[in-house]
Formats: C-alpha cells, sequence, structure tokens
C-alpha cells in the first residue's frame, strides 16, 4: 500500500523503497528498522519495523529525513548472548505451520511461511546464541485443519530428529488445537529421551505487540534443559516478561487472543522461563529427566472411530445414539462432577448397549478445573454401573479423546480400558491443583 505522494518523493531521492532497512531522524531523535507499507488509516504515518521486532509509526513532519542503510547486522535484544556464537546444544525447529511460522514479505504487504535457518534468525536473532540450529519445514498446515495423520507426521519426524543426535526439538505450531497435538506426541513418543516442545503465537509477527519473538526464544532455550517430556511454551503474562513451560498432556487454550491465552489445568506448570535474561526457574522436578540412552519409538497409531459427545439441557437422543453407532470408543463431556441427563430413558439405554457391545465409555468433565466423582450422586452411581469408566481422573476432555484414540488404536480393548483409567504421561494426576501460576 502506497505513502502519500509527498513522502515517496522523499523516499526516492534517497533510493528508498519497502523493505529497505533504513535510518529515520526525527526531532534529533534516530530510528533504525525496515520500512513496512502503510497502514491503511494515514498515508502520512511511516511505518517502521525495529531490529526488536515491534513496529512503530513516525508521522512525516519537516525536518524528518532518511537514509538507506546497507548490509546492517541485526543486533541482539541485551540477552547476554552472542548471536555469532551458537553454544553447545543442537537443536531442530521442526515446521508446521500456524502464525509462528509466518512473516510479513514487506516488499508486498502479504504475508508468507518463514522455512529456513536465516529467516528465523532474522525473525529472532537471540536463538542462534542459544543452540546451533537446523529448521525444516513439515507442513504447512492452519492449526484448526491439523488431525491425526499429521499427528503422525510430526511423531515420526520427531523420531528422526532424536536419531540424528538432537539434543532438543522445537515445533512451531498454530495455537488453536496445540493442546491436542502436544498431547497427541505425549502418547506417541515412547521412551522419550530428550526435551520437545510445541510453541505457537497468538498474534503474528508483522504486530507491534506480536508474541511469537519471545514465545520462540524461550522455547529454543526450555528445547537445551533436561526436562524431557512433550511441553507447550507460551507467553506467561500479557507483558514481555517470561514464559510457562506447559505439560503437554495439561495445556488448554483459555482466551481466544490473548497472548497469555494457555494455562497448565488441574496441575502446575513445569518451568518459568524469564524472557530478560532466559534464566530457567523450575516449578516442578517431577518430569523425566533427559536421558540419551534411552530409545525413542514412534508408536503413532491411531483408532479413527473415537467420538466426544457434549452433553447439554434438552439434548436430542438421536445425536447421541449416531454418535455411539459410529464409534468403538466415547469420550461423555459430562456436566459437573460427570454427569448425563439419566432420566432421559433413551440415551441411557443406548449408552448401556454400547457399553455392553465391548465398546468403551470414558467421562471427563465439562469444567476447565476439578475432576470427576461419580460417587456422590445417584447419577454417577448409574452410569459406573452401566459401565461408564472415568471415575476420580481430571483428565482434560480433548487429551482423554486423544489417548482413547492411541490406546485403541495400539492395544486390545480390555488392556485399552485398564490403561485409559490410569496415569501414563501425567494426563491424571493424584491430587489436582488449582495452579497459582
Amino acid at each position: 500500500m502506497s505513502y502519500s505522494k509527498e513522502l515517496q518523493r522523499e523516499m526516492e531521492k534517497e533510493g528508498i523503497e519497502i523493505g529497505d532497512r533504513i535510518k529515520v531522524l526525527d526531532n534529533g531523535k534516530e530510528h533504525t528498522g525496515i520500512l513496512m507499507p502503510r497502514t491503511e488509516s494515514d498515508e502520512d504515518t511511516l511505518v517502521l519495523k525495529l531490529d526488536g521486532g515491534y513496529n512503530i509509526g513516525l508521522k512525516h513532519k519537516n525536518g524528518m529525513s532518511f537514509k538507506k542503510l546497507e548490509d546492517v547486522e541485526v543486533e541482539s535484544k541485551d540477552l547476554h548472548v552472542d548471536v555469532k556464537k551458537s553454544g553447545d546444544k543442537s537443536v531442530s525447529i521442526l515446521i508446521a505451520g500456524g502464525t509462528i511460522a509466518s512473516r510479513v514479505d514487506y516488499r508486498t504487504g502479504a504475508v508468507k511461511p518463514s522455512v529456513n535457518e536465516d529467516e528465523f534468525v532474522t525473525f529472532a536473532p537471540e536463538i542462534g546464541g542459544i543452540a546451533k540450529i537446523e529448521t525444516r519445514k513439515i507442513l504447512n498446515t492452519l492449526s484448526e485443519n491439523i488431525g491425526p495423520e499429521d499427528w503422525k507426521k510430526i511423531a515420526e519426524e520427531v523420531v528422526e530428529e532424536i536419531e540424528k543426535g538432537k539434543d532438543g526439538v522445537v515445533i512451531a505450531h498454530g495455537t488453536d488445537t496445540m493442546g491436542y497435538t502436544s498431547a497427541a506426541l505425549s502418547f506417541m513418543l515412547e521412551n522419550l529421551p530428550i526435551p520437545v516442545v510445541l510453541v505457537g503465537s497468538q498474534r503474528s509477527s508483522d504486530r507491534g505487540s506480536s508474541d511469537a519473538h519471545q514465545n520462540l526464544t524461550c522455547a529454543l532455550k526450555a528445547a537445551t534443559t533436561d526436562i524431557a517430556e512433550v511441553t507447550v511454551c507460551m507467553h506467561g503474562s500479557r507483558s514481555d516478561d517470561f514464559c510457562y513451560l506447559h505439560p503437554g498432556t495439561k495445556v488448554r487454550k483459555m482466551h481466544t487472543s490473548r497472548r497469555d491465552a494457555f494455562r497448565t489445568v488441574n496441575a502446575d506448570p513445569y518451568a518459568k522461563i524469564y524472557w530478560e535474561d532466559l534464566k530457567v526457574e523450575r516449578i516442578r522436578n517431577d518430569y523425566r529427566k533427559k536421558n540419551t540412552q534411552r530409545k525413542v519409538e514412534a508408536k503413532s497409531e491411531l483408532e479413527g472411530h473415537v467420538e466426544i459427545i457434549r452433553i447439554y439441557p434438552g439434548m436430542d437422543p438421536g445425536i447421541f445414539e449416531k454418535k455411539l453407532q459410529r464409534s468403538k470408543g466415547v469420550v461423555i463431556e459430562g456436566t459437573g462432577m460427570g454427569h448425563i441427563p439419566t432420566d432421559n430413558k433413551e440415551i441411557m439405554e443406548e449408552l448401556k448397549k454400547y457399553i455392553e457391545e465391548g465398546n468403551i465409555a470414558f467421562m471427563a468433565s465439562q469444567c476447565f478445573n476439578g475432576r470427576i466423582n461419580m460417587n456422590v450422586y445417584e447419577t454417577g452411581i448409574d452410569l459406573q454401573k452401566a459401565g461408564v469408566i472415568g471415575n476420580l481422573s481430571d483428565m482434560l476432555p480433548e487429551t482423554a479423546y486423544v489417548k482413547l484414540a492411541w490406546l485403541l488404536g495400539n492395544y486390545d480393548k480390555e488392556e485399552a480400558e485398564d490403561l485409559m483409567t490410569e496415569n501414563m504421561r501425567g494426563e491424571i494426576t493424584e491430587r489436582s491443583v488449582k495452579s497459582k501460576f
């Protein structure tokens, strides 16, 4: 989008085009960055992307001058790391898509994927000082379109990187379904020896309030720790101060757009990673420690006929029946401590029949915190008598869905039913907590 004719004339005198690195002198103040296309609202306001990743708008006025800069080295934000020194750890970034894997093409104004190491280092210069980095694009998929086949591919790609001897793997992923993917990888990656960290951003890198820069840098740092779990690394507050490292089976996106949208549910995060100096503060010590002697395996088969049924007032029994008919396992998102309308005889009869035919019905709660307790009310007792499992579990519904599909894809029905109520990857805690973090 073009600037005003007057502004264009002044920039043309200096040979400046959209996408060039320039220096702007404005009333004694100096600003250096990349010239971006103008905003829709004001053709006389210069938009500059600073080296730290933020955008500023500079109103064109008399006395303002411009200078095109050639081959200017991007300086690191003051994080006490040298972008020319790569550290002693080796980390792979696997790009699956999402906002964090996109950037603005400043010459066209369009968003394009960032698919190589050079682009990532330019986007977040600090990461070059954390580890030796290799970047590879494995998918280019919006997170709402990522599904079971993609989970398998990601798991297999992670195993390939581990077998190359990497110290950690970071997966750039969209935020909408990140919790599903992190749960899937938690179960699929058996005997995980190193950290696997999913990271995304709520706001694209061309926005001044983008969280991509901090999230990616903190995720790289997390990948160099001894926390050999599948985790999610995202902003921990509305400010640019730290990220939380969330367990892959306990994390949920709790807000549509806020930068601190992700929370650990019914447990605490593993760690807090500070943005200023990349200090890692461990919150929990019950994680699996890094051990490169463990032999990882991608146990990635999934049963495709698993459903989630969300209970709601006035639910049509026909909807309930249809979902049961096309599944071998079902996760019921019950109300409260695990309830369905048991006075609806059609629903109860269909559920009993479904279980008697050899299928699995697991109860999870719609509530954001707390655990299932089907011992308190008559409704829960009736459900247990019918064969519904999951009593006293605090597993998230989306994690339960992924786990059930994974178990039925890799074990026989009896073993899958037993394992569904056992804690395998931190998905069921002995004591739920309302995290203070």
